[in-house]
């Protein structure tokens, strides 16, 4: 591959809209791991 093949490949994809997918998930995964350690610590304050 010469280097202006990486060029055309590397300058095809935009950056930002990569990352903003990679916050995305990570968000929604962070507000499930939120969720069940709140829906945990409701129900150990109702059984205690």
């Amino acid at each position: 591959m010469s280097a202006a093949d990486v060029l055309a490949i590397t300058g095809a994809v935009q950056y930002g809209t990569v990352i903003v997918g990679i916050a995305a998930v990570a968000a929604a995964c962070a507000v499930v791991y939120v969720a069940v350690k709140g829906a945990k610590m409701l129900l150990a304050m109702v059984r205690s």
